[in-house]
């Protein structure tokens, strides 16, 4: 038996609605800003439940490796979905990992943190330096929620000031600092020999390169021509 939190499942469950909510604006209704400015609270989220995931795993090689891993998987269906080339731009899970790694080398007060932050600049990643800013800002609301508040803040106030829908990211914060101070935490005991436990980490991976498979064949077969 070990400790489990249904919040933290919301928020996963919240983060890949308004994920999936901005694809279909991408993908679908481009014309739609509305789906965009939903799908703005999308990468936050996903960005504190990496946080929470290096944090709190017990291996953390296997968390980065399983990240790689569907990162890798990912990178078919996300090219054909926005019809570039493989290695054109690589995608979102490829920026999570970084950010992964880059606080799991903070954590251990290793200068090879910023490496991570480096990569950003020179390989094409999905959100850039900017998602790996937005990471380090989320880290640190998780140990001074009030500087990292701040931190993140400033980060989106270039987007603030030209009134660009990216400000939008910073509705996610306030959910962030109420699971943070403990009040979207709902925690249960649960075995981890159950099929919901064992199963439910890989179908939130799986999810992702299976709904942008999804979209591409829908825009192969019905939005073609």
């Amino acid at each position: 038996m070990r400790k489990f939190d249904l919040g933290r499942e919301l928020l996963k469950l919240l983060a890949i609605i308004t994920m999936t909510i901005d694809h279909i604006g991408v993908f679908l209704y481009p014309e739609l800003v509305a789906l965009r400015i939903v799908g703005r609270l999308a990468f936050p989220l996903f960005a504190y439940l990496i946080v929470l995931g290096v944090d709190s795993t017990h291996n953390v090689k296997k968390y980065l490796l399983l990240l790689l891993f569907f990162a890798i998987i990912s990178q078919v269906p996300y090219s054909l979905a926005l019809g570039k080339g493989l290695l054109d731009q690589l995608n979102i899970l490829f920026t999570l990992f970084l950010g992964a790694l880059m606080i799991y080398f903070f954590n251990k007060r290793s200068p090879l943190a910023l490496i991570p932050l480096l990569l950003s600049v020179f390989i094409n990643v999905e959100g850039g330096i900017y998602a790996l800013a937005t990471i380090a800002c989320i880290k640190i609301i998780t140990e001074s929620p009030k500087l990292g508040s701040l931190a993140l803040i400033l980060l989106n106030t270039p987007y603030i000031i030209s009134k660009n829908i990216q400000a939008f990211s910073l509705a996610a914060l306030p959910i962030i600092l109420l699971h943070t101070k403990g009040v979207l935490r709902k925690e249960i005991m649960i075995s981890e020999n159950s099929f919901f436990y064992s199963s439910r980490k890989y179908a939130y991976y799986v999810f992702y390169p299976l709904h942008l498979t999804i979209f591409f064949l829908v825009q192969t077969l019905f939005l073609s021509g």
